[in-house]
C-alpha cells in the first residue's frame, strides 16, 4: 500500500502523522519504507534518530527532492509492503506526484479559521491528482485540536466532504499535546513513548489500528463514509 499525507499548510503535524502510520504498519510485521519529500526533512531525521538510537523496529527512510520521487518510488516498490510518503507542503511537482502515486491520501486539517479554506483548496489538489490515478482515496484527519471541534466548523467540514465522491472524514480528532512533538524529537511513535500523555495515544491508535483478532493486528483508516469496496483500506498481518 502507498500512503501519502499531503498539505498545503505548515506546522499542522504533517510530519507527525507520517512517522506515527508508519510505525505501526513496522510494528505489524510489515516491510516499510518512508519517503521524506518535505525541505525540512523532519521525517527522515525522525529515522534517523530510530537508527542512533538503536529503536526497533528499524524504519528505512530516505530523503530526496520531489523531482526525484517518481525514479525513487520505482526503486523502492517492489521491495516493500507499504510506503509512505512525507510531501512538501507546497504545490511542487513532487506534491502531485506523490499524490499521483498513492493509494490513500492523508489530509491533515487544523481546526482554526481557515479550516475550510484549505480543505477547499487540498480539494483541488486531490481532484486533479485523481485525473492521473483515478484510484486514489483521500482521509480527512482533524487536527491541533483544544478539545472538541467547534460545531459550526465541523459540519462546515462534514458538509464539504460528504460532497466529495473520493474523501472521508475520519472519525478520530487528533487534539494538540506536548506528548507527539517529545515522542517525535526522540524518534519515537507516541505509542512507543511511556511517558506520553494516554489519551494521545488512544487517539492515535484509534485513527491507524485497531486490535480484532487475538493472534492479528489490523492496520485501518477508520473513516465516517464506507470507502469504494475495491480500494483495500485495510492490512491485516500476523502479530
Amino acid at each position: 500500500m502507498i500512503v501519502t499525507v499531503a498539505s498545503n499548510r505548515r506546522e499542522v503535524g504533517k510530519s507527525t502523522l507520517a512517522v506515527n502510520a508508519v510505525a505501526i504498519r513496522a510494528l505489524a510485521g510489515r516491510s516499510v519504507c518512508l519517503i521524506d519529500i518535505d525541505p525540512r526533512k523532519s521525517s527522515y531525521e525522525w529515522s534517523l534518530k530510530r537508527q542512533r538510537s538503536h529503536i526497533q523496529p528499524n524504519i528505512p527512510a530516505c530523503a530526496i527532492a520531489g523531482k526525484y520521487l517518481k525514479d525513487t518510488f520505482h526503486k523502492v516498490s517492489s521491495r516493500y509492503n507499504d510506503i509512505l510518503i512525507d510531501t512538501d507542503w507546497r504545490d511542487s511537482m513532487g506534491s502531485r506526484t506523490a499524490l499521483e502515486v498513492a493509494d490513500i491520501a492523508i489530509v491533515p486539517i487544523a481546526l482554526g479559521v481557515e479550516s475550510l479554506t484549505c480543505l477547499k483548496q487540498m480539494t483541488k489538489r486531490l481532484k486533479a491528482a485523481r485525473a492521473n490515478n483515478p484510484g486514489l482515496w483521500s482521509i480527512v484527519v482533524l487536527v491541533r485540536a483544544k478539545g472538541a471541534p467547534p460545531a459550526a466548523e465541523f459540519e462546515a467540514i462534514r458538509r464539504h466532504v460528504g460532497n466529495e465522491t473520493a474523501m472521508a472524514l475520519a472519525e478520530t480528532v487528533i487534539r494538540e499535546d506536548q506528548s507527539l512533538q517529545i515522542a517525535f524529537d526522540e524518534g519515537l511513535a507516541v505509542f512507543e513513548d511511556k511517558q506520553a500523555n494516554p489519551e494521545s495515544i488512544v487517539e492515535m491508535y484509534d485513527l491507524y489500528a485497531r486490535k480484532e483478532e487475538k493472534h492479528h493486528v489490523a492496520l485501518a483508516f477508520p473513516t465516517s463514509k464506507a470507502p469504494p469496496k475495491k480500494r483495500e483500506l485495510r492490512l491485516v498481518a500476523s502479530a
